[in-house]
């Protein structure tokens, strides 16, 4: 471990976080707002336009994870500057507040009363003041304890259990004892190893807590299960996917 740098390059972010990018997106809280998104980013080159098809006919839980998954995008120490696009005022500043308490620069606009042209005119001049701030920002030398590193699913195939699993597993195996924050997103792909993968954590403390029933990771992984458990249709898409 001794040869592995101990420290990299990053854009230290107003609440502390640090980001390897520094990007100013174009956001939108639902999908009828995507057109004028995308005419933003094509507007001003430099921003990142994020469309999506989410944002309506959500409620409850459902639509809460929408939010937090959305004002978590914009919170992401990898965005400089955010521009925030909504159909109604409500939403759109639910988000902006949201994104605003990490003290990073976020403006929204709502469609609403003055229309896609008139949005799209007045968001584009913002976030050319975004661009133009966010690339005169500076990265800075930060230890690596400052460093997140999340991995995801990519779709597996014939080559993922014998190549890139194991060397994405190997590589945090590496970086977890040099305090780099490492995150995973699929709880459900714990099916098969749950026996296992407590003995091989590093931390003694967190074998006890991965595996023992109570704990955030063990509650996410068994109500995964059981609900597939005991929905024959899961159960169907999931063998016919096999």
């Amino acid at each position: 471990m001794d040869k592995w740098p101990q420290s990299f390059y990053g854009y230290r972010r107003e609440n502390g976080r640090v980001g390897v990018r520094n990007h100013v997106i174009i956001l939108p809280v639902d999908d009828i707002s995507n057109a004028a998104v995308e005419m933003v980013g094509h507007n001003i080159k430099g921003t990142l336009a994020i469309p999506h098809s989410y944002g309506r006919l959500q409620f409850g839980a459902d639509l809460e994870l929408f939010f937090r998954t959305i004002i978590g995008t914009g919170r992401n120490p990898n965005v400089a500057a955010v521009i925030v696009i909504g159909i109604e005022p409500g939403w759109t500043q639910r988000v902006v507040d949201g994104i605003a308490a990490t003290g990073k620069p976020v403006s929204g606009f709502s469609i609403e009363g003055r229309g896609d042209l008139s949005t799209v005119a007045e968001a584009s001049r913002k976030a050319q003041e975004y661009v133009q701030w966010a690339t005169e920002l500076q990265r800075e030398q930060c230890p690596l304890a400052d460093l997140w590193i999340s991995v995801k699913c990519g779709e597996s195939d014939t080559t993922s259990g014998l190549g890139s699993n194991p060397a994405v597993g190997n590589l945090m195996d590496k970086l977890d004892p040099l305090g780099v924050h490492l995150c995973y997103g699929e709880t459900s792909e714990l099916t098969g190893v749950e026996q296992v993968a407590p003995t091989v954590h590093p931390h003694r403390n967190q074998k006890k807590s991965f595996s023992t029933p109570g704990t955030p990771t063990t509650n996410s992984f068994l109500k995964t299960r059981q609900m597939i458990s005991q929905s024959p249709n899961l159960q169907r898409v999931i063998s016919q996917a096999a």
